[in-house]
């Protein structure tokens, strides 16, 4: 039961930083969006915004179904 609770931790873990780690590659995709006029540059950063916020959807689910918390507040 313990390596089972480890394994949850770890996991747990693994999905909270992915979470924290798309959350800084979406503010950087948004700022970088904010600053190009290339209509080529646009394109791809949009696409880069949406693939960024699946991923990030993709977590937060993972995260809700696992029951996952930082802190003291739920990461949903």
């Amino acid at each position: 039961m313990k390596r089972k609770t480890e394994t949850l931790m770890t996991e747990g873990e693994a999905i909270l930083s992915a979470i924290r780690q798309v959350q800084v590659q979406l503010e950087c995709a948004r700022s970088s969006f904010q600053s190009v006029t290339d209509e080529a540059l646009i394109d791809s950063y949009i696409y880069e915004i949406i693939a960024l916020q699946k991923k990030y959807e993709y977590f937060l689910k993972t995260a809700k179904e696992m029951g996952l918390t930082h802190g003291y507040q739920q990461v949903v």
